[in-house]
């Protein structure tokens, strides 16, 4: 009798590792029922990684763009194998751009068509993959995905003078573009997440590659009375692309102005464009002598009577690639 269970044993035992397991329950409805919480890792990473078999939940937290690679899906640890049903939670915390790349030459299916190589993933954006477990082509599928829910529109507008003197305005009268500058506090307003102002450098920063449409004005006036024969002076508003040197503009317009305009009112310049950006672009308002006489002592941009802001720049997302 002793020897027929130790026989049995076994196959007990097997049953018993298929059945349903409850933890916290005496009742298991599911192969595995947890009643009560459930924790899996949470890595924080400022910085390109590529994801391993011990990552679950992976927010970015970076400041520049950064790729986040999915492990190959024969890579399986601890034994070589695809990897079916392998979750990951991804949530982009920082300021910049996160990629989400599959391995090698293996693809994402992403719902829209073929498997891709990579997607996107903006500021405040959350995906979930999952593995397929399969060994090339399409391995991960792309679950879920939230990213920004409505297409990019920033704005800054000021209030304050701006005066170029000195080497600025030695600079701008040999039509060197000049930044307009503005200040972080300048009544922004940034709705999307696919560009964000560097105050530092005076220039939108553009996170995510697509077509803009640009539009920026400012006001012009000579600190004294211009000097030439022309009685006229003519003054370029750019938008100028990664420098602020004139083979950098890829939009302009110029106003032309009576000399005594000129010298006694602030007279506006409106610009914009629509072009295409890659992410990791940079974008000016720059401003210079354009043609006909010479501004004197300055240039200012102040604000005219009974008006409120002197000069505004702004961007709208129009589409993405």
């Amino acid at each position: 009798m002793k020897k027929s269970l130790l026989y049995l044993s076994p196959f007990v035992f097997t049953a018993l590792l298929h059945a349903q397991v409850g933890i916290n329950t005496a009742i298991p409805r599911s192969t595995l029922t947890v009643n009560g919480s459930f924790a899996g890792q949470y890595k924080l990473s400022s910085t390109s990684t590529t994801l391993g078999a011990s990552d679950f939940y992976m927010a970015f937290n970076g400041s520049t763009a950064a790729t986040f690679t999915l492990p190959a899906a024969t890579a399986a640890a601890p034994a070589a194998g695809n990897i079916q049903g392998r979750v990951y939670y991804i949530k982009n915390t920082g300021s910049a751009q996160l990629t989400i790349a599959a391995n090698g030459t293996e693809l994402i299916d992403n719902q829209t068509g073929s498997g891709v190589a990579n997607f996107k993933l903006n500021p405040a954006g959350y995906a979930m993959l999952i593995s397929r477990g399969t060994v090339s082509g399409t391995t991960w599928e792309l679950s879920t995905f939230i990213d920004k829910t409505t297409s990019t529109i920033a704005a800054l507008g000021a209030t304050d003078q701006v005066t170029y003197t000195g080497t600025a305005f030695t600079n701008f009268n040999n039509s060197i573009p000049q930044i307009v500058p503005f200040a972080l506090g300048d009544m922004i307003v940034n709705q999307g997440g696919s560009v964000t102002w560097n105050d530092a450098g005076d220039y939108w920063q553009i996170l995510e590659s697509g077509v803009y449409k640009i539009e920026g004005y400012a006001y012009f006036g000579s600190g004294g009375a211009p000097s030439g024969t022309n009685q006229w002076t003519g003054i370029n508003l750019n938008i100028t692309k990664n420098g602020t040197a004139i083979s950098n503009i890829v939009g302009g317009n110029r106003g032309n102005f009576s000399n005594t305009v000129a010298q006694i009112a602030n007279s506006p310049i409106n610009v914009n464009c629509i072009v295409h950006l890659n992410a990791g672009d940079r974008v000016y308002l720059t401003m210079n002598y354009g043609a006909g006489d010479f501004p004197t002592t300055s240039v200012r941009i102040a604000v005219p009577n009974s008006l409120i802001e002197n000069r505004n720049f702004s961007m709208q997302q129009l589409s993405v690639p």
